[in-house]
């Protein structure tokens, strides 16, 4: 669980021991942005031998987890530990990946090598660069099918692509500056291609922050309250948020997220963006809107 506040990289694999062709997971930091697509994942053995396993098809998946929003580490951590993954551009993630491995690997300490190729990952050391030790041992594995039993007692194969990023269109306010203006107010319409998504499967998420206080010490839970609201007409988009108190552009972001599989982009784009301090003074201020992926 310690891992898994400071969205960090794993030291070994998850399992530790493994037999070749078995499956693995691991803990590779925390990342918004990255894909099984675009992750560069290899192996060298204990011969020194390089194994591609993005080029032999053998990542399977990489998905984000979180906290429960109750649990002690997400309410009760160091400043530190919950403000990193903010300081990156994102909310508190773990980012895990999950792959199996070559079926005639020799015995001995292998070195799984990971780069997520982006530059939000909370794990960014080496030039993001994530090494982790795995040990194969004697007898051959097989690819592990995650099993499980649904609500209605039904046996089925654990699905990664649902625990993947749908499609979205991230809204940034701006980075975290100790210095910035506070926030009070945002009132946003945003236009759509109608023929394109069906705007009832259009939906919005504006993450919340945990964080309280600075490196000095711990403040209130209050200090990153906003309240969200918002709409759609069929043609528009009409999103509120309010934070009577302020709060930090770093930590406001709205995703409007929407199906995978579209024929076309469906043009997310920002028409009118009215943003106000405490005290109700226009900011001037624009925020960006990117897509991903």
């Amino acid at each position: 669980m310690f891992a898994l506040l400071q969205a960090c990289s794993s030291v070994n694999s998850f399992p530790s021991l493994a037999r070749a062709g078995s499956s693995v997971s691991l803990l590779i930091g925390g990342s918004e942005k990255a894909r099984k697509d675009t992750i560069e994942v290899a192996l060298i053995d204990a011969n020194g031998v390089y194994w591609d396993l993005k080029a032999m098809g053998l990542v399977r998946s990489v998905f984000n987890i979180q906290m429960d929003a109750k649990s002690v580490g997400n309410n009760y951590s160091s400043y530190i530990d919950l403000f990193t993954s903010w300081a990156y551009g994102h909310e508190l993630l773990q980012t895990v990946l999950v792959a199996d491995l070559p079926v005639n690997l020799p015995v001995g300490v292998a070195e799984i090598i990971i780069n997520t190729n982006v530059d939000d990952n909370t794990a960014l050391l080496s030039a993001g660069i994530i090494s982790v030790k795995i040990e194969i041992i004697e007898g051959a594995g097989a690819p592990d099918d995650f099993a499980y039993k649904s609500s209605l007692g039904d046996s089925l194969n654990a699905d990664f692509s649902r625990l993947e990023p749908a499609p979205y269109a991230k809204i940034d306010f701006g980075h975290y500056d100790d210095f910035a203006v506070l926030i009070g107010a945002v009132s946003l319409e945003i236009d759509f291609d109608e023929t394109v998504v069906n705007p009832d499967d259009i939906n919005i998420n504006v993450p919340k922050s945990s964080v309280r206080g600075d490196m000095l010490g711990a403040g209130k839970f209050t200090d990153k309250q906003r309240m969200v609201n918002w709409r759609h007409d069929g043609q528009k988009i009409f999103l509120d948020i309010i934070a009577p108190q302020g709060i930090n552009p770093g930590y406001l972001q709205a995703f409007i997220i929407y199906p995978p599989g579209l024929a076309l982009n469906p043009d997310i784009m920002i028409t009118k963006a009215d943003v106000y301090t405490v005290d109700g003074t226009s900011m001037g201020l624009t925020p960006s809107i990117n897509y991903f992926p």
